[in-house]
């Protein structure tokens, strides 16, 4: 039995003002005519029915997730009382998981990624389910950079442990966390180091047993959950659990610490859509290196991305001796910064939210 877990929770705040709680990331239509949640689970139908597809989010999204995908069963919907990082949100998925078809092999997938050649893509995750089931290993898949990339997290990969035509599997040996330029250079001449997709691969039981290795405060109040399902009392014990759950991400938790951990190298096209700055490779820009995506006319401006899709009284916006920035229009607010700026908007939020302007996010 396999199934799929969706991390679909977050508001996506390195995309406002277009992002926001009532309108999420993973449900917006940025780069093509279906949101980002359609694609991921449009991709992946070859391979797992509906019945057989989580998503893991909160109860604030879940009536935007049934709107926008009416035949996405409701029950298969987890909603997390709070946020605490992708450690609880896991744990969560597989005590439910678990209740529903006991030790499946859980694949974890995020909304917000861009996989062109698809078909490719399910080989290589083919590999890495069966690689688990075959080791009770952790398995992750690794994308050979294409770029020097700051914004991305590495593995480094030890010996070839399988090689096949759809899954050469390497052994991890560890995991780096975002670098420097000059570090990256020096992953990109080594060879090999790959980018960290943030997928995985495991047995639900692995999963189970290294979060109680690892975090054992987080799964004492899970595994009390767990123990409550169907009774009136399970949604008051949950909220208990993630109050006192530790917010660390899965990374930071377990894959940085287990013993058997692999990574299949990717075969595919991908990318991460974090930040504003990732169209750009999306879309083509002008001689001058500007993108436009909308109403807009851009003057004398080099290297500038304007996003202002087409929407009932939008305004024109021109530019006009500017280099380097991002100007992003929706509704009632205008957000502009420099284009280096772009990844920290997640900070701006949290400033906002000081200033009591919560009705903008």
């Amino acid at each position: 039995m396999r199934i799929c877990v969706i991390m679909a929770g977050g508001v996506g705040e390195r995309f406002w003002p277009y992002s926001r709680k009532q309108r999420p990331k993973q449900l917006l239509k940025i780069v093509t005519k279906k949101s980002f949640l359609e694609e991921v689970i449009q991709r992946i139908i070859p391979f797992f029915t509906l019945e057989h597809i989580f998503l893991v989010t909160n109860s604030m999204m879940k009536k935007g997730i049934l709107e926008e995908i009416p035949n996405f069963p409701g029950e298969n919907i987890i909603c997390e009382p709070m946020g605490r990082n992708t450690a609880a949100c896991l744990a969560l998925a597989e005590v439910v998981t678990s209740h529903r078809f006991g030790d499946p092999t859980m694949t974890v997938l995020t909304a917000d990624h861009l996989i062109h050649n698809a078909e490719v893509f399910l080989r290589n995750m083919e590999a890495a389910c069966r690689y688990a089931e075959d080791t009770g290993g952790l398995v992750t898949i690794g994308i050979p950079p294409t770029r020097d990339e700051t914004g991305f997290g590495y593995i480094e990969a030890g010996e070839v442990v399988r090689d096949r035509k759809w899954g050469r599997i390497f052994r991890v040996v560890r995991f780096r966390e975002k670098p420097n330029l000059e570090t990256v250079e020096k992953y990109l001449k080594a060879g090999h180091f790959y980018w960290n997709s943030g997928m995985f691969f495991w047995k639900n039981s692995v999963l189970r047993a290294n979060l109680e290795r690892f975090l054992p405060n987080t799964m004492e109040g899970m595994n009390r959950y767990r123990n409550a399902l169907g009774t009136p009392e399970a949604d008051q014990i949950l909220s208990e659990a993630f109050e006192k759950a530790e917010s660390i991400s899965i990374d930071y938790a377990i894959m940085e610490k287990a013993e058997k951990v692999f990574m299949v190298q990717a075969d595919f096209d991908w990318d991460d859509i974090g930040t504003w700055n990732a169209l750009e490779r999306c879309f083509s820009r002008d001689e001058k290196g500007n993108l436009l995506i909308g109403r807009g006319e851009m003057v004398n401006t080099r290297e500038t991305l304007v996003y202002n899709p087409e929407m009932p009284d939008a305004p024109l916006v021109i530019t006009f001796g500017l280099e380097d920035i991002l100007i992003v229009v929706d509704r009632d607010v205008v957000m502009v910064c420099p284009k280096s700026e772009a990844p920290k908007l997640k900070s701006l939020v949290e400033e906002l939210y000081k200033k009591n302007l919560e009705k903008y996010l």
